[in-house]
């Protein structure tokens, strides 16, 4: 139950701002401000993460190090992943009321892109931890990651609104 909860507060955080970015055009000012707050909230996320990656996988101190050493890779790579998700909700707000078939298109192939990026890192990611730790420890990782990512992308997909 302690998981379920800090995972939700994880993804309220984690998504909660996407939404508003279609609602109005921004100044410099509120850019820069929104871009000072998105990494302060990416940094806190990261943070509440790792806690519950920690209690969720449930590893003696011993599994923990060889865990977060093969962990640390995946986690790199997905920060690219969601900063070019993120690039990708942002030029849909920015477009929202003006979206072309091309843009469209393009919206759609790079979000295609990034579940097949995402999918690849998790494949990875479990290939290093089935190596360093076994094939139990590697697919209990599969399935924390796996029901994050799901839980993100349900609170996003609530967030924001389909094209017109």
């Amino acid at each position: 139950m302690k998981n379920s909860m800090n995972l939700m507060m994880v993804m309220t955080l984690a998504c909660g701002a996407p939404g508003a970015w279609a609602q109005q055009a921004q100044s410099s000012t509120e850019e820069a401000q929104r871009k000072a707050y998105m990494e302060m909230m990416r940094k806190d996320v990261r943070k509440d993460l790792h806690a519950l990656v920690d209690d969720a996988m449930g590893l003696d101190a011993a599994d923990k190090a060889k865990f977060w050493e093969a962990y640390t890779p995946y986690e790199t790579e997905m920060k690219g992943i969601w900063d070019r998700r993120l690039a990708n909700m942002k030029k849909y707000a920015e477009n929202f009321n003006n979206i072309t078939p091309a843009m469209a298109e393009e919206l759609a192939a790079a979000g295609q892109a990034n579940e097949q990026d995402t999918l690849a890192a998790r494949k990875r990611a479990y290939e290093r931890m089935k190596t360093a730790l076994g094939p139990v420890v590697a697919a209990r990782f599969l399935q924390v990651e796996t029901t994050i990512g799901h839980l993100v992308g349900l609170q996003i997909g609530s967030e924001i609104p389909l094209i017109q």
